[in-house]
């Protein structure tokens, strides 16, 4: 049975891996945070949920405009600014371990903020690509871009769904409905999560070839550009309200790059972009540049400016 066992694992697909490794830890993360809103009452997350959608809306148009200046077309400017401006679960899962490492608390419902950070984003950059597109003259097919079918897209992705799967069901079990399951999700958690990284990280190894025929100015773009979308997240998060805690984990959103989400949108909604660009960045410069050094100094940020 061992060996057997052993050796489905060895043929498992790492993409079907990192689909279970999503799937048990995004659970565990959003539980609480349908909890925490159940404590709160659901009109505490409007003003947090307005302020995501405006700063994927910001910096999806922040990004596109740069991309343009540096030469890139439409299409592909509209294609890396949806993946800068879209969120990463995996940054959101680490930096919510970070936290807790740490010590710090925060706001259990901020990570419930993604999906809305994440569709704003998303609907920006195909809005400025078309636009961008029309301005030069350039037909558009009729079924390259249906806003329909891209909300559908972003708000059926797995990820979205886990989400709001485990928010709806925090939400509505609340504290005693869950405290059963709790000594579950708690036990597994640093496992799976410990052997997900590792997982992630060969896949993100692998993804730095695509960068090659990337102009530097690009490069330099990746890792400069993420730091300066969390820094305004957290002035933004401080000023709604949130803790350092809660700031940080909004500026790890906004500081995140999507490898999921908005490649399979980008591609159907740009066929004549290239896909590895934003791809690339994403998983081969953001992700790295957000776990090793990232996520602690958004920290620091959000605790210097809550005390300014």
């Amino acid at each position: 049975i061992v060996q057997t066992v052993d050796l489905h694992l060895m043929l498992h697909d790492v993409v079907q891996r990192k689909k279970f490794y999503t799937l048990v830890l995004q659970k565990c993360l959003t539980r609480s945070g349908g909890v925490a809103v159940s404590k709160t009452g659901i009109l505490g997350v409007v003003i947090p949920a307005l302020s995501a959608i405006i700063m994927g809306i910001l910096i999806t148009t922040v990004v596109y405009y740069i991309m343009s200046k540096i030469g890139f077309d439409p299409a592909n400017a509209g294609s890396i600014a949806g993946h800068y401006g879209a969120c990463s679960s995996v940054t959101l899962t680490t930096v919510l371990v970070f936290l807790e490492q740490m010590g710090a608390s925060f706001e259990e419902f901020v990570p419930a903020l993604y999906p809305f950070m994440d569709t704003a984003a998303l609907l920006t950059g195909i809005v400025l690509g078309h636009t961008g597109l029309k301005k030069r003259s350039v037909e558009v097919e009729k079924g390259e871009y249906n806003i329909r079918d891209i909300l559908r897209t972003s708000l059926t992705a797995k990820s979205t769904l886990l989400i709001f799967g485990g928010f709806l069901i925090g939400l509505i079990s609340g504290v005693e409905g869950t405290k059963s399951l709790m000594p579950f999700y708690d036990n597994i958690f640093k496992g799976i999560f410990t052997i997900f990284m590792l997982d992630i990280g060969i896949l993100a190894g692998s993804r730095i070839f695509e960068l090659k025929s990337v102009k530097p100015v690009t490069l330099v773009l990746a890792i400069i550009l993420p730091p300066l979308q969390a820094f305004m997240a957290i002035i933004l998060a401080t000023f709604i309200g949130l803790s350092p805690g809660g700031a940080t984990v909004f500026a790890a959103l906004a500081g995140g790059a999507s490898y999921i989400t908005a490649p399979a949108v980008m591609r159907s909604t740009f066929p004549d972009a290239n896909p590895s660009l934003g791809l690339g960045m994403s998983l081969g410069i953001i992700f790295p540049f957000n776990i090793l050094i990232g996520i602690p100094l958004y920290y620091q940020m959000a605790i210097i400016i809550s005390n300014l």
